[in-house]
């Protein structure tokens, strides 16, 4: 099978830079779309007659579609749904196929705020924090960004992009790109973090021309590239800690602390300030697991005579 580049030049990056520049997505979210969109189109090129898209059918939309859809979960599901409905509508925008088919390519409904966010407890971040050897070079550099991810809530993107430049140690503040919305959020410098930060930079960053902080330590000193990079030491960080978990990524140190914010009873506003939402409904479903407040607007439950 030819690759999709070649059945199919320039498709894509076309249709990516078509969301980047007129629909206004970011990064984070092209990356889904690179991602099945790039699948979407091996199995066109695969299965449509002489690659022809003219000759585009919602049989063979359905084959791509459906047993990818079987083995993922609800989440997955939506984003390979939704980047088939956009690719079809792009194709069809731009006359290389007469019909909309998107409109019949049905995915999983998702309930606004249905869902429950995955959390831990403060001590269980404690013991993550307390599993990384700050002997060790490595062990330095792991707890400074696991600070990062539990005082401040940032993204693994954020973390990576973090750069020295960004810290300002005269006036004690920290600049953070946020990676969804590309706005730039000041944060105070907590004592905590700056103590962190002092000892990765003096005792176990390595020599390097870098502006990033955080580096590779294997081989020759390098920045961080991709988020993986962070999921993978928080991962390491959940296994050495033995904390039961359905997910075991830098978000469910974010869910923490917005969960803890908002059971100390700060305003949903100020949580969603500090996690860089654009929506405030966003930060709603941490109120599902302040359980103690929960009690006390709790109705009482009727009796019903026997």
């Amino acid at each position: 099978m030819a690759p999709y580049s070649e059945s199919f030049p320039g498709l894509l990056e076309e249709y990516l830079t078509f969301l980047q520049h007129h629909r206004g997505l970011h990064e984070a979210t092209l990356y889904f779309h690179r991602r099945w969109g790039e699948r979407f189109l091996h199995h066109l090129a695969e299965h449509l007659p002489g690659r022809d898209l003219a000759r585009l059918t919602i049989p063979i939309v359905d084959a791509f579609v459906l047993p990818l859809a079987r083995g993922v979960g609800r989440a997955t599901q939506c984003q390979i749904i939704q980047t088939v409905r956009g690719m079809l509508r792009h194709l069809q925008r731009t006359g290389r196929v007469a019909e909309d088919w998107s409109r019949f390519v049905h995915g999983p409904r998702r309930y606004r705020l249905a869902s429950v966010p995955t959390t831990i407890s403060v001590d269980e971040v404690r013991r993550l924090l307390a599993t990384l050897d700050r002997r060790s070079a490595i062990g330095l550099r792991n707890y400074a960004i696991l600070m990062f991810l539990a005082v401040y809530g940032l993204r693994a993107r954020e973390v990576v992009d973090l750069g020295l430049n960004d810290i300002d140690w005269r006036a004690g503040i920290i600049r953070v790109q946020r990676s969804k919305t590309s706005r730039p959020l000041l944060l105070p410098l907590t004592s905590a973090i700056g103590r962190a930060l002092v000892a990765y930079l003096r005792r176990g960053r390595p020599c390097t021309d870098a502006r990033q902080i955080f580096v590779c330590h294997n081989g020759t000193p390098r920045p961080f590239r991709k988020s993986s990079n962070v999921y993978r030491i928080v991962r390491l960080a959940f296994a050495r800690a033995r904390i039961c978990s359905a997910r075991r990524g830098p978000h469910v140190l974010r869910h923490a602390l917005a969960t803890h914010l908002v059971q100390r009873g700060f305003a949903l506003k100020v949580v969603s300030d500090l996690l860089g939402h654009q929506h405030p409904d966003s930060t709603l479903p941490y109120t599902k697991l302040a359980i103690e407040d929960l009690r006390e607007v709790a109705l009482e439950v009727p009796e019903i005579d026997s």
